[in-house]
Order: structure tokens, then sequence, then C-alpha cells
């Protein structure tokens, strides 16, 4: 079982990234209390018991040097069943897995290098691209701090990083 301390920035696998901000006690039970970053200070409580099946540590700049290496191997698969389609990607969001993760990421790129909306081979819908985004983003945010890389830089390193290695 991971250790977490207050302060440690971690990814909430259905939120994303987050910081524990502190711990406390309920009906003797202790909880973190994680902060999400996205929603500009939503608490939510995490029981320690189940806080490695809820949050994650971020990765080092060493496990995210291993995550593109990864994410090169990734073939294009898109599946043209639009509910099978969404629930796969449901399912790799709530995960918690940055390697399923990593999928969304990938796909969102074959996307857009075969031609994004004007191609006739996939047709996405608002929701595909809400659930790639989402996935997109929350890998962006993790390698941004993996790497001390500002946020607004950090997608020309990671693709210059992916070529890199």
């Amino acid at each position: 079982m991971k250790q977490f301390n207050v302060n440690d920035s971690v990814i909430h696998f259905r939120e994303g990234l987050a910081t524990i901000h502190g711990v406390n006690k309920m009906n003797n039970r202790d909880y973190f209390l994680v902060r999400i970053n996205k929603t500009n200070g939503e608490t939510i409580y995490v029981p320690f018991a189940s806080a490695n099946d809820i949050i994650r540590a971020i990765m080092t700049k060493e496990e995210a040097d291993d995550l593109l290496r990864y994410i090169k191997t990734i073939k294009k698969e898109f599946n043209t069943n639009t509910k099978q389609r969404r629930d796969a990607y449901k399912r790799r969001l709530a995960s918690g897995s940055v390697k399923e993760i990593s999928h969304l990421y990938r796909e969102l790129y074959f996307y857009y290098q075969i031609g994004g909306e004007g191609n006739d081979e996939i047709k996405l819908g608002p929701v595909d691209f809400e659930l790639l985004n989402y996935a997109h983003n929350m890998l962006m945010d993790e390698l941004a701090l993996s790497y001390d890389q500002p946020r607004r830089e950090i997608e020309q390193f990671v693709e210059k990083r992916i070529n890199e290695l």
C-alpha cells in the first residue's frame, strides 16, 4: 500500500490532478482530504483503507519516460461501434491506470494525424471528444509535474521526448 502525505500531488482516478491537503477522522475512520485541482478546490474525502483504489502518486520522471516509450508502441485501433467505443473509453478512464489513459491520448493523436474531422474513416461525436480530451488533459497535467515543465509547454515537450526515446 502506497503511503500518502499531506501536500502530495496525486491523481484521483475519476477527477484527475489533485492535492492531499489534510487528514480527518470521522466515525473512527481516517480520511485524506483531497482537493481537486480542476474544480478550484472541491474536496473529496478518501478513506485511508481504500486510498490506493481511488488515488495514485504522480509518476516519477523515469516512470514518465517508460510511459512515453510505451505510448510509442500503441497502434491505431478505432472502434466504429459508438456504444462499444464510448464504453471502452469510460472503462479506461475509470481504471486510473496511466497506461489505459495513454491509449485515449494516443487515439486522439491518431485521429488528428489522419485528417481529423474531415476524414471519412472515423466519425467521433461530442461525447467522444469530451472523453478523449479529458484523458489528454489528465495525462498532460501529470506529465507536466513529472517532468517539472510548465503546463502550457508540456504538449510540445512530450512530442519531442517521444521522438527522442
